[in-house]
């Protein structure tokens, strides 16, 4: 029955959530093709900080689909922000599969955005294609992002001052912990504390 309630309260927040961001895009903002990639949805209360409400990130993933955070509401959500040229973002992405198998009963999302390729350019799908290929990555999304997502001198953006840099969501979207850089250990210590947040 607790479970049954925790279902129900969790699709009524989802639908709230989503009903409440239909008008909360960023009014005037017309992006030309090659921005059209990358597209950060704002509500007044979503942030980058540790406690606040993750702003959604719209992103093309390495199958050239569609993919938005805030369409996986009610998951424990891993995001990593790498770059191509990191070797600790590779190191990272080699453990991505395990990783997200061995919490694959708590439904935990791995999500991969790639920030540069191997030359500091934008990466494309093309770059998480044939990452997600090198690092044995099927399931969980690779996503083709851009300094754009990054924090500028305006503090618009997510602060990311080294890579690789890990959100970890709770399944409300809630920034539960921040990890600049790479070990098993701390990453499975974020990934346990989204989890322990839904039981």
């Amino acid at each position: 029955m607790i479970r049954y309630l925790k279902n129900i309260s969790k699709i009524l927040f989802a639908s709230i959530v989503l009903l409440g961001c239909n008008a909360c895009n960023k009014a005037g903002d017309e992006k030309n093709d090659s921005e059209a990639v990358v597209d950060l949805v704002t509500w007044d209360t979503c942030g980058y900080q540790q406690g606040e409400h993750m702003c959604d990130i719209s992103l093309k993933d390495q199958r050239g689909d569609d993919f938005s955070l805030y369409d996986h509401i009610g998951k424990p959500i891993v995001l990593d922000f790498s770059t191509m040229w990191c070797g600790y973002c590779q190191v990272a992405a080699r453990e991505v599969s395990a990783v997200a198998g061995k919490y694959a009963e708590h439904d935990l999302l791995y999500v991969t955005v790639l920030v540069e390729d191997q030359s500091g350019n934008p990466a494309d799908i093309d770059d998480c294609d044939n990452w997600a290929t090198l690092f044995g990555i099927i399931e969980q999304p690779v996503l083709a992002g851009s300094r754009e997502i990054i924090q500028s001198n305006d503090n618009d953006g997510i602060p990311i001052t080294g890579w690789p840099t890990f959100y970890f969501l709770t399944e409300d979207m809630v920034v539960d912990t921040i990890l600049r850089g790479y070990s098993d250990e701390a990453v499975d210590f974020g990934i346990q504390g989204i989890i322990n947040h839904q039981e």
